[in-house]
């Protein structure tokens, strides 16, 4: 399939499905178009940052399609919107017009009918005007509210070291205090000199799961460098560059350096198509983490001979938008790195079950030897038995999974300072029956001694507490044991039983016993009381949690039976609320679980099962609404229209809801659940009509809702209370219309107009005048203005209101409940002549109450 684009005058181009012809005539097109822009700026017009923005957008369609990964229809969608940015674009030059159909295709004139070219001409114009409209400036409001994500896209170009072993990249995003921010990325580089041409085939690297905070703060690119090989690094003759490489020894990993940029400023001014380097520092004496930090505290903007080359663009969107909107920039060998915690939107659907570990480091006793070891620690996830789980450890993103993670041996170092990071991958049910353990070994620089050292110490840490919650994020201070290999067993493998022995002993040095320096042994394991290992853990899972409170709930079947339901629920409502908003839908459906499967009467008290879900909804209802997590509230709403799926849960609420609206004025705390109550309408009223929509599929019938009715007439009720209710009828009058549009999918919208108007009649005319007239202006603004049955029951309401209160000249103290009134009153049907009547009436108002104010202040 083809057709036709033009970017100049008098040349058609075909369009096909490689895309080489868009980017021909794309190129073309801006070529013609820079010099006019030249005398655009020579000449200060204001045509030129339109000009500007269109041909950006050329230039982003054309890398859109020259990528070559764009199947036909997205081909055909950038065609077609770069013929828009290209007639949009000469028309704003004063250029001539090339006169096409609607699919694209140029007319030819020679075969033409004058007639109809004339008449395609004008439908090109009319086209054209109206695309004119919109321009590449503008932007949807929904995506200004929307909590922006970004993504970082990185290539590695060339990476110049003098050395000769094999080594890891390690590729991650830090803060300004060295800390890492996502994944590592790891690389694999070969040994020898020809290094530097295989890295050309390095993967594009993408970091996703950004959020604004990397706008408001310093952003390092920092590449920790480890060479694998022997203790000691071979030496380098550069003047036998022929000298084949050499093995990588016994495969130890050893420090050799960090490579480190501040791309901060690169990224705010937008150097996509810039290469920037990431100079080197070789690690001498200290460890890895102190030369990041000495490195970040001292970095200057200077030339090094080795380093890291690096291209960097940062586009705005998740990966989702970045693979729609930019999917040149995702092709091919691509590595996918996230941020080590959850991004700031969670969108329902996205599982994620992470445990990232960080060795910090340990103290360890010399053993024995004269001088201090050399530390290697082996991290594995086992089993109860003491098996390895195979294939569960991340080292770096674009690897594969692995059975342990090997640390970096400091050379003589009994106090190794890591601070690496890897990435456990389990699935739950395994996650509830393993443990990790750390397994200490001594490398020694003789090869031959150094195959023949064992694991001389072990520590071990639980991943799930009694309670059935994991681990807390923070910083482990692990007990280590010595392995006494003289008492172990001689039938089976000695890491295995003592991975198995181990859970029978303390696991953190603050389980530790009193007494226990005195000696604490288990089967072949020994506690060694001055040694210590710390471990750091950050779990990132929208299915385990760290808070008792919440696994309360989520197994509330559990705690019903032994009576601890009504305290989970209230726990619920002290937990913080970015633990809430992780575990949103997972929260909501436990809560609507209870509410229907838990069964009580309806004479509700305070401590009811019913009442303490109500405070729950609300509680997480009002925590989306909140202007701090206003950007879940899309993710509430994907989780009523497509994962709510209760077919009993209106039925309660409604009566729950009755029950609350109608305890008004029993005190405080009820006044405080009603008011609440009121600023979460829109949204309780939207999970109780797709109940119920759902119940009409499953039976079969109409849909409409009668128990409504008893919730409209609590409402009612609600208006005719004392000053008492005062607060929760004003907050009534401003969230009830917004869930009149939801009432009418279940409920006949001139049986509810009925109600509506009165609640507003039952509300006396000198109260919330103003909350008033702006109720019925979104409610003639709303779906019941739009109808001729509601509309004739809103109309004599809104006449009479007007005219009462016209006639009390105090309740219309302000010009701007004037206008309120006037916008209504014209909504609903100017062509009234009693509407026009009182509209007159209140202009005249306004400008004597205006004359009357302004002799008194001259009085």
């Amino acid at each position: 399939m083809s057709f036709l684009i033009r970017g100049r005058c008098g040349e058609t181009v075909v369009a096909s499905a490689g895309g080489s012809a868009v980017v021909h005539d794309i190129a073309v097109t801006l070529r013609e178009w820079l010099q006019h822009w030249k005398v655009l700026y020579t000449t200060n017009d204001e045509r030129f940052k339109f000009m500007e923005v269109s041909m950006r957008a050329l230039l982003e369609l054309r890398a859109q399609a020259a990528s070559g990964a764009l199947p036909v229809d997205q081909l055909r969608r950038v065609a077609r919107t770069a013929v828009f940015t290209i007639d949009k674009g000469n028309r704003t030059l004063g250029m001539e017009l090339a006169v096409r159909t609607i699919s694209g295709q140029l007319v030819d004139p020679l075969t033409t009918s004058t007639f109809k070219l004339n008449a395609l001409h004008e439908e090109a114009n009319s086209r054209i005007d109206k695309n004119m409209e919109t321009t590449p400036t503008s932007r949807p409001s929904s995506q200004i509210t929307a909590a922006r994500t970004y993504t970082i896209v990185a290539h590695v170009n060339n990476f110049v070291c003098r050395l000769r072993d094999a080594a890891e990249l390690s590729l991650a995003l830090h803060d300004g205090a060295g800390n890492k921010l996502t994944e590592n990325v790891l690389l694999k580089w070969p040994p020898g000199h020809l290094a530097a041409q295989e890295l050309f085939t390095a993967p594009y690297v993408v970091f996703t799961d950004l959020g604004s905070d990397i706008k408001k703060e310093r952003l390092f690119l920092v590449c920790h460098v480890v060479r694998i090989g022997s203790m000691e690094p071979q030496n380098v003759d550069h003047r036998r560059s022929s000298i084949s490489p050499s093995v990588c020894g016994n495969g130890m990993r050893r420090p050799c350096g960090v490579a480190c940029a501040d791309i901060t400023q690169h990224l705010a001014n937008d150097h996509s198509d810039k290469e920037i380097q990431l100079p080197f520092y070789a690690c001498e004496k200290e460890n890895m983490d102190s030369l990041l930090k000495k490195v970040i505290g001292n970095l200057k903007d200077q030339k090094h001979s080795q380093g890291l080359w690096v291209s960097l663009q940062m586009v705005e969107g998740d990966l989702q938008q970045v693979r729609r909107e930019k999917p040149h920039m995702v092709v091919g060998n691509t590595v996918f790195a996230r941020k080590m915690g959850f991004p700031e939107v969670i969108l329902p659907g996205d599982a994620r079950n992470d445990l990232y570990v960080t060795l910090s480091g340990g103290s360890f006793s010399k053993g024995g030897k004269s001088s201090e070891r050399n530390i290697e620690l082996v991290a594995r996830v086992v089993d109860k038995n003491g098996r390895t789980l195979p294939g569960v450890i991340s080292v770096g993103a674009g690897s594969p999974l692995v059975d342990e993670y090997t640390s970096v041996v400091y050379y003589h170092e009994d106090r190794p300072r890591w601070q690496e990071v890897f990435k456990v991958c389990l699935n739950i049910e395994e996650f509830k029956e393993a443990h990790m353990v750390f397994l200490c070994r001594h490398r020694s620089s003789n090869e031959a001694k150094d195959r023949a050292e064992r694991h001389f110490a072990l520590a071990y840490l639980r991943l799930m507490q009694k309670e059935g919650t994991t681990i807390p994020d923070t910083t482990h201070t692990l007990a280590v044991y010595k392995i006494e290999h003289k008492r172990a067993s001689s039938t089976s493998d000695l890491d295995i039983e003592s991975s198995s022995v181990c859970l029978g002993l303390p696991s953190t040095r603050d389980e530790l016993p009193a007494g226990c320096e005195r000696g604490l042994t288990r089967g072949p394991l020994s506690l060694l009381h001055r040694d210590t290992l710390s471990v750091a853990t950050r779990l990132c899972s929208t299915k385990l949690t760290q808070r008792e409170e919440i696994l309360g709930v989520l197994k509330w079947s559990n705690h019903q039976a032994d009576g601890s339901l009504k305290s989970s629920l209230t726990s619920l409502l002290r937990v913080p609320n970015d633990e809430l908003v992780k575990f949103l839908q997972d929260i909501l459906d436990a809560l609507f679980s209870i509410l229907t499967q838990v069964e009580e009467d309806d004479d509700y008290t305070e401590d009811s099962y019913s009442v303490l879900v109500l405070d729950c909804l609300l509680q997480v209802i009002s925590l989306v609404a909140d202007h701090k997590y206003q950007h879940f509230l899309p993710v509430l709403q994907v989780y009523i229209d497509t994962s709510f799926c209760d077919t009993l849960a209106y039925e309660r609420l409604i009566s729950i809801m009755v029950w609350s609206i109608r305890s008004a004025e029993r005190g405080e705390g009820a006044s405080k659940r009603l008011l609440q109550c009121m600023k979460c309408l829109e949204s309780l009223t939207r999970l109780l009509v797709r109940s119920r929509q759902l119940r009409a599929a499953l039976d079969a019938d109409t849909g409409h809702c009668a128990q409504l009715q008893t919730l409209l007439e609590a409402l009612v009720g609600l208006m005719r209370c004392g000053d008492s209710a005062l607060t929760c009828q004003g907050s009534a009058l401003k969230y009830l219309p917004h869930a009149v549009p939801h009432m009418i999918k279940i409920y006949d919208d001139t049986q509810l107009c009925e109600y509506l108007v009165w609640a507003l009649e039952a509300l006396p005319l000198s109260r919330l005048s103003n909350q008033r007239l702006h109720a019925l202006l979104e409610l003639v603004r709303g779906p019941l203005g739009a109808s001729a049955g509601p509309r004739a029951k809103l109309l004599p309401h809104l006449a009479s209101t007007l005219r009462a209160l016209l006639r009390n000249p105090a309740d219309l103290d302000t010009p701007h409940k004037l206008r309120s009134a006037d916008k209504a009153a014209r909504l609903l049907g100017a062509d009234t002549a009693s509407l026009l009547d009182h509209t007159q009436q209140m202009q005249i108002v306004c400008i004597e109450d205006s004359f009357v104010h302004s002799q008194m202040n001259n009085t």
